[in-house]
């Protein structure tokens, strides 16, 4: 049978006019029972057990009603509930503390503070000293102008060995005294939680913030030095004592900091550019183009190429003739692939370079002018003039560029470009800090050279761009030959036999390569100590001496840097299959959690292989584990997110490749496209 509620309800009503209480009682029970949602009932429900002397049933229904209203955020009309109960059961805890966190809520610290007291004083003669303390904590709360009764808080956290409790306390202690500006008394708080914790950086924070505002910078750089010492992982302590040294006008010392810093977290350059700043803002034009220099490929790489030109800009504004700025502006155009601008930005390098005697900057700027620019023949007179004033031999395929990018571990499929994972070739520069030159072209074209004992083959003809190519490609073998890259070289020897056919010059090749395994291989990254940045690098450890840095002892690596290197060259070629192997070799050399990037780098550019392999299911994999990594930065997470969004947008699984562009958006709108991402899924999903 149906029940009818209209029914009951008019049924319960009658009863109350003739008073028979327990026959409403009876047509409410039914009508609850019908809809447990009706708490407007369920009040009136209690309001009658309250009358009919059932306490215990009265608040049970109250508590259902207050606790609705509670999660619906209708404070007023759960403490008018509770406070029903309260008369009932007037020494219940449970609805002190109800009642308390409602008036709280509501905005009426006064109730809120009468309701806690009774609650603190109930713990505490009961004994209970911790559950006591935590309702006095909800009291001082209250009250953020209350610093005395949170002081009384922090120490009795203290006096009860509440450690975590206590030192939570002074920090908030600390805060408390910093914001009404008594930073003598915000110290002393702040000294008392690292009293506790020597490390925790709230307390740290809070200590220099206090000292700072008292011109006590240098004091502070002091105490976070010998902190560090003690914790020379902690990223926090690290860019405090930056953050100091930088204030108290110590950047010599604060340029050392950050080069430890990046040292170990790569992704942490943006510190190199504060610096930066500082040395264009005080004119000091060779140390902010030593800084640019350190950053320049990060800077190029993670999408800031504008900020990096409007620096170097700065700079010459400054000097305009400074060489290592010049430099770093032909790298600017390299990597926007402005031959126009490059041309202009090397032939400024050459003239400056010629003013100042500079052969090895002069030569090397000719050399790059006279393969962008054959037309112009003052560039290769130029050329063989110094190259005949200098002894330097004409013809020589080896060149600076070439034997910095080997010793740092990697090799290109071409000498004359370096290219980024996913990009296109470019025409390349590299930074060193061995020389006052400290920057290095790539070399010009050798001629085919005549081997003895190769029969010269018939040939046939080649137009001009494609004898050019053929003869780039020769040396970039040669490059591989000289290198100890045997395999590599026979390999690229073959394609390159495929497509031109028998020629001399391959033939050569061949010969060569019968001798491959005399040639001593060139020194690779764990023997020049140089940090692998990606497959583009710069050597920080160079830089060591110079700022006054100790050495450390590197881990015995070798296998890894090995496969990582090989890896490295075989994607520069295009091997992407062979690349893969050695990097999978690489990764399982290494661990996530080993305090170091090998294990992220791998698994990044794996990431990336597969993805050039149009296999972004397999990428995903890879993007997945970079997260496996040990204590990763904010930048690295938001860029292994948004390769993790790219990989599933070409999965075609567009929902999971939103959330992670969400979770890029949300913390840095401004990362990548990732803008334009968004908006197209949206669109077009």
């Amino acid at each position: 049978m149906t029940f009818d509620k209209t029914k009951a309800m008019r049924n319960a009503e009658k009863y109350l006019s003739q008073g028979k209480l327990k026959s409403a009682i009876s047509e409410y029970e039914q009508v609850v029972k019908f809809d447990s949602k009706d708490f407007g009932t369920i009040n009136m429900l209690g309001d009658l057990y309250s009358k009919n002397s059932d306490p215990k049933s009265a608040i049970k229904c109250y508590k259902a009603v207050a606790d609705h209203y509670g999660k619906q955020g209708f404070a007023q009309k759960a403490i008018a509930v509770y406070n029903k109960i309260s008369r009932l059961e007037p020494n219940s805890i449970e609805i002190w503390q109800k009642l308390a966190e409602l008036y709280k809520q509501k905005g009426s610290p006064n109730d809120a503070r009468i309701h806690f007291q009774k609650v603190a004083d109930h713990y505490e003669r009961a004994g209970k000293k911790i559950e006591a303390l935590s309702m006095w904590k909800e009291i001082a709360l209250l009250d953020p102008t209350d610093t005395a009764a949170y002081v009384s808080l922090a120490d009795s956290y203290f006096a009860e060995k509440q450690m975590d409790e206590a030192m939570e306390a002074y920090i908030e202690v600390g805060n408390r005294f910093a914001a009404k500006a008594a930073h003598d008394e915000a110290i002393g708080a702040f000294e008392k939680a690292l009293s506790i914790s020597k490390s925790e950086p709230r307390a740290l924070s809070g200590y220099v913030g206090s000292q700072s505002a008292l011109g006590r910078a240098k004091e502070s750089a002091e105490r976070l030095a010998e902190i560090l010492a003690e914790f020379p992982h902690s990223r926090e302590i690290r860019f405090l004592l930056i953050d100091c040294l930088i204030e108290a006008k110590e950047i010599a010392e604060a340029e050392k900091a950050v080069v430890k810093l990046v040292e170990l977290e790569p992704a942490n350059y943006p510190k190199f550019l504060e610096l930066a700043h500082i040395y264009i803002d005080t004119d000091d034009t060779n140390s902010a183009s030593r800084i640019l220099s350190m950053s320049s490929e990060h800077m190029l790489v993670g999408g800031q190429a504008d900020e990096f030109n409007a620096l170097v800009t700065a700079l010459l504004e400054k000097d305009p003739e400074h060489l290592e700025a010049l430099r770093l502006r032909a790298r600017y155009c390299s990597w926007q692939r402005d031959e126009e601008a490059l041309c202009r930005s090397l032939a400024k390098l050459a003239q400056v370079a010629r003013e100042r005697e500079s052969v090895d900057d002069e030569r090397y700027a000719l050399l790059q002018l006279t393969m962008l620019a054959p037309q112009k023949v003052q560039y290769a007179d130029r050329l063989r003039d110094i190259n005949k004033e200098h002894g330097f031999d004409a013809g020589e395929g080896e060149s600076l560029f070439d034997q910095r990018f080997l010793k740092n571990g990697t090799a290109a499929n071409h000498p004359l470009e370096y290219s980024a994972p996913g990009e296109a070739p470019l025409v390349s520069f590299d930074y060193t800090a061995e020389s006052d030159t400290g920057f290095a072209f790539t070399s010009p074209v050798n001629e085919v050279a005549e081997v003895e004992g190769v029969e010269h083959l018939p040939t046939g003809d080649l137009r001009p761009d494609d004898e050019q190519r053929l003869q780039k490609e020769i040396d970039s073998i040669r490059f591989y030959i000289d290198s100890g890259y045997a395999e590599l070289a026979e390999k690229a020897a073959n394609e390159l036999k495929g497509e031109f056919g028998e020629r001399p010059a391959i033939a050569a090749l061949f010969n060569e390569l019968k001798s491959a395994d005399a040639i001593e291989p060139v020194e690779t990254v764990s023997e020049s100590k140089a940090v692998a940045i990606g497959p583009n690098t710069f050597d920080l450890s160079e830089f060591r001496d110079e700022l006054g840095l100790e050495d450390s002892t590197p881990p015995d690596d070798s296998d890894y840097e090995t496969h990582f290197n090989t890896a490295t060259a075989y994607q520069e070629m295009g091997l992407i299959e062979e690349a893969i192997k050695e990097f999978q070799e690489a990764a399982s050399l290494v661990r996530p959690n080993d305090g170091t990037r090998r294990f992220f780098s791998c698994a990044n550019l794996l990431g990336h292989c597969f993805m050039q392999q149009g296999m972004p299911n397999l990428a995903l994999k890879w993007y997945e584990r970079c997260l496996e990594t040990s204590e990763l930065s904010k930048e690295e997470k938001q860029a292994v997110w948004y390769e993790l969004g790219v990989a599933f947008e070409a999965d075609g699984d567009h929902e999971r490749a939103g959330k992670y562009f969400e979770q890029v958006y949300a913390e840095n709108v401004n990362f990548r496209d990732v803008s334009e991402r968004m908006k197209t899924i949206a669109v077009n999903h």
